[in-house]
């Protein structure tokens, strides 16, 4: 398998497959390959105590996700027709069907066209979240770092860009969550408060003054800090 979509890469500096990756890329991947199965990665953080890659996704329609990373792991998605109990579909590419706007509820729309198919796939990676099934463009990820954080240094942040049709709730705003190194599994989460009010939240940056930069869709860098 080549190097084409849904992957994520593991390399060196000179562009060629890092130190190890051949002890986990399946046989006949190239050895670059570090994950593969997956639909629209967005941002990408590195646990700070584990070290382990965690990454956000869009989900079709419904079901965003946050994954945590495992090596010439396979995230499921598989977007064929006629498998899985589908159909034809336009362009032989099930991933838009049906929509947000054709009525059915995002359960029913994430068993036609999973994000993660387990049945097709039993071994592939658990997300650590779905979203509660909804897609709300999720983007970004980041660690806050720094003890001006209290509670939260060390927690992952994920940014939503929103989308507020077809019955699904706009979701514009940053996750807070606290995430155990060993698994790792989902301790808590909560809603960061934005004095600033909500945006479409493009991407997250920790700063070396100890804040979180946000860059939005409406052409701006917001500065976050503890307080």
């Amino acid at each position: 398998m080549g190097v084409g979509s849904a992957k994520v890469l593991r390399i060196d500096g000179d562009g060629n497959a890092a130190p190890g990756n051949s002890d986990t890329t399946p046989d006949g991947f190239d050895p670059r390959i570090f994950t593969y199965g997956h639909r629209n990665v967005q941002g990408i953080a590195f646990h700070p105590e584990s070290h382990q890659p965690i990454i956000t996704e869009h989900g079709p329609w419904h079901s965003d996700e946050v994954n945590a990373l495992v090596p010439g792991g396979n995230s499921g998605w598989d977007p064929r027709p006629n498998m899985a109990g589908r159909v034809d579909c336009p362009d032989d590419y099930c991933g838009y069907q049906p929509n947000q706007n054709e009525g059915m509820d995002r359960k029913a729309r994430a068993a036609y066209m999973p994000m993660t198919d387990f049945e097709t796939y039993p071994d592939a990676m658990t997300p650590l979240w779905t979203n509660d099934g909804y897609s709300q463009g999720i983007s970004s990820a980041a660690f806050l770092k720094g003890e001006q954080w209290g509670d939260w240094n060390g927690r992952l942040v994920v940014s939503f860009l929103g989308i507020g049709f077809g019955g699904t709730p706009l979701g514009q705003r940053i996750n807070v969550i606290d995430l155990a190194a060993d698994g790792p599994t989902i301790r808590d989460m909560t809603e960061m408060p934005l004095s600033m009010g909500s945006a479409r939240f493009r991407g997250l940056e920790m700063g070396p003054d100890g804040a979180l930069y946000v860059a939005n869709d409406e052409g701006q860098i917001q500065h976050f800090t503890a307080e």
